[in-house]
């Protein structure tokens, strides 16, 4: 049974960034409708082309583990998952909030919906994540 499952990327650290890609990769190998939403430091090192680059201090630790055992970079996870059907999106208010370009959002992503709509979208999914 395919399930809608939103997933909404906030946080800064590789940790979070990994986890929504793991999530993204597997839900949509699974044939789930998943949807990415990119906000602030997430969207800005989507923008920048950082994001699979950790914070300096722990997170560096927590990328070379990953690393070591082989593991893909999160930004490699996305596209997998995007291949396999899904759809990555930032708020209209928040590409602007993160400092992003709105032209470059949009190469970015596949919408930039208001928060009215990226809000009845979660109300609607089956799970719902705020990572």
């Amino acid at each position: 049974m395919s399930r809608s499952i939103v997933l909404h990327l906030h946080g800064e650290s590789f940790a979070r960034r990994y986890q929504v890609a793991s999530h993204a990769i597997t839900a949509a190998a699974a044939g789930d409708a998943v949807l990415v939403v990119f906000w602030f430091d997430a969207l800005a090192r989507l923008a920048a082309g950082t994001f699979d680059e950790p914070l300096q201090g722990e997170d560096e630790a927590v990328a070379a583990r990953h690393r070591a055992l082989g593991l893909p970079p999160p930004a490699e996870m996305l596209a997998e998952a995007r291949l396999l059907g899904a759809r990555f999106a930032a708020c209209e208010t928040g590409v602007r909030l993160a400092g992003v370009d709105p032209s470059r959002a949009r190469e970015l992503v596949d919408e930039v919906p208001g928060l009215q709509e990226l809000l009845s979208r979660a109300r609607a999914a089956d799970l719902v994540l705020y990572v």
